[in-house]
């Protein structure tokens, strides 16, 4: 064996020594590399469960929001459609009352001039009014019924 064998297998060995050490290295860098990559990726899911957590709460939030906006928009057409009944049945009833002023100075004249004679038209806005009383009082009265029904 000569001398430049020998030199040549002692550099084989020692290239083969320094690639194992830095193969070694190599696979600690690599190793805590990978451990940092698992760390990130369960950091990632934590936040990401988190997330749809808080989605599926304000989208519950906001469904439970739009039901009530809807029941509150169904009772304020129900109100609504009461109110406009109520100015009806207001406007008719005053315009009764008006009428009946203007015709109580001439119920009261017949009442007056013949106190013995039966008056025997009666006048025409007294009934209007009683009629439109008796109105008001049903259309209430079917309201508390349908209202306090449970269909």
């Amino acid at each position: 064996m000569s001398i430049e064998f020998i030199i040549a297998i002692g550099i084989v060995v020692l290239a083969l020594v320094a690639l194992v050490i830095v193969g070694i290295l190599m696979g600690k860098k690599v190793g805590s590399l990978m451990k940092e990559i698992n760390s990130t990726q369960t950091t990632v899911q934590d936040q990401i469960t988190h997330f749809t957590k808080e989605t599926d709460a304000i989208t519950s939030k906001i469904d439970h929001m739009t039901t009530r906006v809807d029941s509150m928009t169904k009772d304020v057409a129900v109100k609504q459609a009461y109110i406009s009944d109520f100015t009806q049945t207001t406007a008719d009833f005053g315009d009764s009352i008006n009428d009946l002023k203007q015709n109580s100075t001439k119920v009261a004249s017949y009442f007056l001039s013949s106190s013995r004679r039966k008056v025997t038209v009666t006048p025409p806005r007294i009934t209007k009014v009683g009629k439109t009383a008796l109105k008001m009082y049903q259309s209430r009265k079917n309201r508390t019924k349908k209202r306090f029904s449970f269909n």
